[in-house]
């Protein structure tokens, strides 16, 4: 229909991610219209998406600009962190929002069921904290579990799991498992191979390795 307004087209409740919409690119003024085209809703969210969150190994401050409230991804230290005063690479201020290392679970019922990116304090009492590795898990990812209680704690494995430590292993699937021997024993585990493969990485205390 020609010479029908946008705004006069009739309006829709719900879309999907396929419809096409209509867009204009290159436009820089009455002179240089730029080129009309269509595009899908999908790619003007992966054009969103891209420019709000972004990635970078490291730390982003004096490396990265950003926007204010702007997100950013750290594929190294595993830290999600938000732009919170706008600038170019050397003066954008990036502020930690969420950091694994820090995000310590205070742990007063048994079992648990691990979480990725996450770290606990046994702390049951007199009760054994036990534990389980995720059964899901991507590489890089970073568990840590701290003794408090007297208790102490394990960890157990799904099927199909391992835990090296060092030139040691766990039995793989359910029967291997990893124990404190004493109150305030420490583990620090990487995943290394998605879903299966755990690397101890630090270590405190006499860990029992089964």
């Amino acid at each position: 229909m020609s010479n029908e307004m946008i705004t006069s087209l009739p309006s829709v409740t719900s879309a999907n991610m396929s419809d096409i919409i209509y867009a204009v690119q290159g436009y820089v003024g009455p002179s240089n219209l730029g080129l009309s085209v269509q595009e899908t809703l999908q790619q003007v969210f992966n054009l969103f998406q891209s420019n709000i969150i972004l990635y970078n190994a490291g730390n982003p401050n004096g490396v990265v600009a950003g926007t204010t409230y702007q997100l950013l991804w750290d594929t190294v230290d595993l830290i999600l962190w938000v732009c919170t005063t706008s600038g170019t690479a050397l003066t954008a201020v990036w502020t930690e929002c969420i950091n694994p290392q820090s995000n310590w679970v205070d742990v007063i019922t048994t079992p648990i069921n691990l979480i990725p990116n996450m770290s606990y304090v046994s702390d049951t009492g007199a009760t054994l904290t036990s534990f389980t590795l995720p059964t899901t898990a991507a590489f890089g990812t970073i568990i840590q579990v701290a003794g408090k209680s007297s208790g102490g704690w394990t960890i157990a494995q799904n099927t199909g799991q391992t835990i090296h430590f060092g030139n040691l292993s766990t039995t793989t699937g359910t029967s291997g498992s990893l124990s404190s021997s004493n109150q305030n024993d420490y583990v620090r585990l990487l995943c290394t191979i998605a879903n299966t493969t755990w690397n101890v990485i630090g270590s405190i205390g006499n860990i029992t390795i089964v």
